[in-house]
C-alpha cells in the first residue's frame, strides 16, 4: 500500500504538472479551487464510518450483505455532500465554468463512496494488494488522459476535470473484478444500521471533518479574501506547493490503514506499545529525510518543473511540506485514540485548531497572500499536536522508541549537509541522489533498531507483525 501510493501521487504530482503549463494561471487556480473544495467537502462524505465498520467486521457472519449495505450508505451521504458543493458555488461568487466544474468533478462522490466502502473492507481483512492495483491502475489511466489532452493543445478547466472522475469509475469496477470471488455485495437499505453507524461515528466524523478543515480551508479562503484575479493566481501558486505536500502526504493513508486494524486487535500493552512504535519509526524515516532536503531543493525543483513563473512557490511549499509531517503526527496519535475507543478527545482539540487558523487566515492572508496561510497551518497544525499528545498519557506508549528517532534524526541532518553542499557547485537533480545515498548509508552504519539499517528494521518489523497478525 505505501508503495502503491507513492505511485499514485508521483502520477499526480505529473498530471498536475501537466495542468499547471497547459492552463493559464487564473484558470489553473480555477482548477485548484474546484479540487479544494471537492476534497473538504470529500471528508463530509465519509463521515469516519470507515473506522466503525472496520471495528465491527468481525461481527459480521455474512460479508456480502455488510458491505452491500455499506455502500449504499455511502452514496446516500455522497448525494447529500453534492448537492452541497453545487450549492456553495452556485451562491458564492464563482464562474460558470468553475459551477460545471464543481458538477462534473463531484460525480466522483458518487463513484468514490462505493469505491472506499470496498477498500474498507479490504483493510478489514488485509486484502491490501487488490486495493493497491485498483489504485495504481486508476491514476494511470488518470494521467494517460491528462497527457493526450495536454499534448494535443486541446487543455480546458473541464477537459481536465474528467480524468479524475475516470479515475474512480476504473479503480471501483477493477477491484469489484479482483474481488469477485471475496465479495459480493448485496446493496440494500437498512435505515437502522444506518443510524447506528451514524451515531457511533460523529465524533469521529466531527474530529476529522474539522481536522481536514482546518489543514485545507486556506486555499478556499484565499479565493474569498483576496480579489478574483489575485485570488486565483494565489491558489495556483499554493496549489503548487500542496501538491509537493501531497508527495509527503501518501505515508499516512497507506500506513494507517494497515496500522489500525492492529492496534485494535492488540491483546496486550506491549503489542500495542510496539505497533505505536513502529509506525511513529516509519513515518519519522521519511520525514527525516524528505523535509529538510525538500527545504533545501525546492526553488530549483519548482523551477524545472513547473516554471519559473511561479517558483515564488517555493517558500510556501517548504511551510506546507513541513505542516504535512506535523499532520502525520495528528493522525497517528488520532488512529491510536480510536483504537483505544477513545472518540472525544480528537474533535475538541480540531475544533480549537479550526477556529485558530481561521482567525489567523483573516488576519495573516490579506497581508501576506498565501505565506500567510502557510504560516497559519503550521501554527494551527502544533497546537492541535500539543493538545493531542496530552490525551496519550496513560495508553501504555512508553518508552518511545527514543535511539532509533536520533539515529534517524542524525541520518536526516547528514543528508541535508548532502544536499545543501552538492547543490552549490552541481544541479538538483544531482544533489537529490546524493543526499539520498549519505541518508541510507548513515542509517546502514548506525542502524535503526539494531543492525542491517532500513532493511533490517523492516524484516524485523514485518517478523512482529506478522506474529500478531496470526495470532
Amino acid at each position: 500500500m505505501i508503495a502503491a501510493r507513492l505511485v499514485v501521487a508521483v502520477f499526480g504530482w505529473i498530471g498536475l504538472l501537466l495542468i499547471a503549463a497547459e492552463l493559464p494561471t487564473v484558470e489553473f487556480g480555477s482548477y485548484a479551487f474546484v479540487f479544494a473544495l471537492l476534497g473538504l467537502l470529500g471528508m463530509v462524505a465519509d463521515f469516519e464510518t470507515t473506522r466503525v465498520v472496520m471495528a465491527e467486521i468481525d461481527d459480521w457472519d455474512d460479508l456480502d450483505e455488510l458491505t452491500g449495505r455499506f455502500i449504499v450508505f455511502r452514496v446516500a451521504l455522497a448525494t447529500t455532500v453534492y448537492a452541497l458543493a453545487l450549492a456553495i458555488v452556485s451562491v458564492g461568487d464563482y464562474s460558470t465554468v468553475e459551477v460545471q466544474a464543481v458538477a462534473l468533478g463531484g460525480c466522483s462522490y458518487f463513484l468514490g463512496s462505493a469505491l472506499w466502502s470496498l477498500i474498507t473492507i479490504c483493510q478489514a481483512r488485509f486484502w491490501l494488494r487488490s486495493v493497491a492495483i485498483a489504485m495504481v491502475i486508476g491514476q494511470l489511466i488518470q494521467l494517460v488522459l491528462v497527457v493526450g489532452i495536454a499534448t494535443t493543445n486541446r487543455g480546458s478547466l473541464l477537459r481536465f476535470v474528467a480524468p479524475a472522475v475516470v479515475n474512480d469509475a476504473v479503480a471501483l469496477v477493477l477491484l469489484l473484478v479482483l474481488l469477485r470471488h471475496a465479495v459480493r455485495p448485496r446493496l440494500q437499505i437498512d435505515v437502522a444500521r444506518w443510524r447506528h453507524w451514524f451515531i457511533t461515528a460523529l465524533p469521529l466524523a466531527a474530529g476529522s471533518v474539522i481536522g481536514q478543515l482546518y489543514f485545507k480551508v486556506d486555499a478556499v479562503m484565499l479565493t474569498w479574501l483576496l480579489p478574483r484575479t489575485e485570488g486565483r493566481e494565489a491558489i495556483a501558486r499554493y496549489q503548487i506547493g500542496y501538491k509537493f505536500s501531497d508527495l509527503l502526504a501518501f505515508l499516512a493513508p497507506a500506513l494507517l490503514a494497515a496500522v489500525l486494524p492492529i492496534l485494535v486487535r492488540s491483546k496486550t500493552r506491549t503489542d500495542f506499545r510496539e505497533t505505536f512504535g513502529q509506525a511513529l519509526l516509519i513515518v519519522l524515516l521519511v520525514v527525516a529525510f524528505v523535509v529538510p532536503v525538500f527545504a533545501v531543493l525546492a526553488r530549483p525543483l519548482i523551477d524545472a518543473f513547473v516554471g519559473s513563473e511561479l517558483v515564488a512557490a517555493a517558500t510556501p511549499a517548504r511551510w506546507l511540506v513541513l505542516g504535512q509531517a506535523l499532520n502525520f503526527a495528528t493522525q497517528l496519535v488520532f488512529i491510536t485514540l480510536v483504537a483505544r475507543d477513545d472518540r472525544k478527545r480528537y474533535p475538541i482539540a480540531t475544533s480549537c485548531g479550526l477556529v485558530v487558523n481561521v482567525g489567523l487566515n483573516l488576519v495573516l492572508i490579506p497581508r501576506y497572500d498565501v505565506m500567510g496561510a502557510a504560516v497559519a497551518t503550521i501554527v494551527t497544525e502544533v497546537v492541535v499536536i500539543v493538545m493531542l499528545v496530552t490525551a496519550l498519557r496513560g495508553q501504555g506508549l512508553r518508552p518511545l522508541p527514543l535511539r532509533p528517532m536520533i539515529h534517524i534524526g542524525g541520518a536526516g541532518c547528514l543528508a541535508t549537509g548532502a544536499a545543501a553542499g552538492v547543490l552549490v557547485v552541481a544541479p538538483w537533480w544531482i544533489s537529490g541522489p546524493v543526499a539520498a545515498v549519505a541518508y541510507l548509508g548513515a542509517l546502514e552504519v548506525i542502524g535503526v533498531d539494531g543492525v542491517g539499517g532500513v532493511r533490517g528494521f523492516v524484516a524485523r518489523s514485518r517478523a512482529r507483525q506478522a506474529a500478531l497478525i496470526e495470532s
